[in-house]
């Protein structure tokens, strides 16, 4: 009897779970949406480009030795001629103050020489040793000034010290890089682009285009250089390089840069400004889908990215003014599940 009466407990027990699963019920989604109404004009395209050096170089001494002297560090602003770095110099410098000696008795006895040849008092010969042992000094005492001079690092041109690579009391061989500069008055600006964008961008070597960093007030001029003829290796895109030059303040490799490049065909129809994040990528590699509500109801509407900028994405087609797009639960809309729409769309 207790066994009949535990069982029907048990069997009361699991109905009763089950039960309240079969009447669980996802909540309805809450969808937000934004209504379409920012026109844009397609006169240009926007990228979103990275700095990077115009002249990275790598400075070495022609010398070996101590490093004596090796205070900057990466990031300090150089001027051309500034020393960077200096070796021991102690031994060229006791070799050239005996060169020095060297060279002014041999500058005396020549000056004597020639006195005497004016008289006729001293062969040819004679005079010939005394000014190629006059020769041999200055060329050992111009020497050794070069070596002295081998004996300091300095800055070939206005710079930012990239890295340094060596500290002070290391011995470095000859044409071991100590430092690293980059120039300070130019900066190249790369862009990764498809090869649909290339063609429709018409590229031109000079062509002018306006480059926004966040650090600067107002948009630099900047002409583009060169671009790639076959896809890069690694981003399977076509690589575009521009030049900004006469900076005058300090960009780092590797900076954003916000790049406006004018259209020489500029089209009529209109393009459309919408938040960024609320994309779908599409099945096809590079296309974009957006969730319409229309007719009460989700519909994926696939879109044309005319490109991207600080402010969002700009639509060329797909679109129409006064569309409601959803803007949350984007992952979630192809569950099929109820939904409602909160509050006013956003503009």
């Amino acid at each position: 009897m207790k066994r009949i009466i535990t069982i029907t407990a048990i069997s009361s027990l699991l109905s009763g779970c089950f039960g309240q699963t079969e009447q669980h019920q996802s909540p309805p989604l809450v969808l937000k949406t934004y209504e379409v109404d920012q026109v844009v004009e397609l006169g240009s395209r926007d990228f979103i480009g990275v700095t990077i050096p115009a002249e990275l170089t790598p400075i070495s001494f022609l010398a070996d030795g101590e490093i004596t002297s090796l205070s900057i560090k990466s990031g300090d602003r150089v001027s051309k001629g500034d020393v960077l770095a200096s070796l021991d110099n102690t031994r060229v410098k006791q070799q050239l103050k005996e060169a020095k000696i060297e060279l002014d008795l041999a500058n005396k006895q020549l000056d004597r020489a020639k006195r005497l040849q004016k008289q006729k008092m001293i062969s040819a010969a004679e005079f010939d040793g005394i000014n190629s042992n006059f020769k041999l000094a200055s060329i050992q005492y111009k020497s050794l000034q070069r070596r002295l001079d081998q004996t300091q690092l300095v800055a070939p041109f206005d710079a930012l010290v990239a890295t340094v690579e060596k500290e002070q009391a290391q011995n470095v061989a000859t044409a071991e890089p100590v430092l690293t500069l980059y120039r300070t008055d130019r900066i190249h600006v790369d862009l990764n682009v498809t090869e649909e964008v290339l063609l429709s961008l018409n590229p031109q070597v000079g062509k002018e285009v306006s480059v926004q960093f966040e650090t600067f007030a107002e948009p630099v001029s900047g002409k583009l250089m060169l671009w790639s003829e076959e896809p890069t290796v690694n981003r399977s895109n076509y690589l575009m390089r521009f030049e900004i030059q006469e900076l005058d303040r300090k960009v780092l490799p590797g900076t954003s840069a916000h790049v406006t490049i004018p259209l020489d065909n500029q089209k009529d129809e209109s393009a459309y400004l919408i938040p960024a994040n609320i994309l779908v990528p599409a099945k096809e590699q590079g296309s974009f889908d957006v969730w319409l509500y229309q007719d009460s109801k989700p519909t994926k509407q696939t879109v044309e990215v005319y490109s991207i900028t600080k402010q969002g994405a700009v639509i060329s087609q797909g679109l129409e003014q006064g569309d409601l797009l959803i803007t949350n639960q984007l992952s979630k809309l192809t569950q099929n599940r109820e939904f409602k729409i909160a509050g006013e769309a956003t503009k």
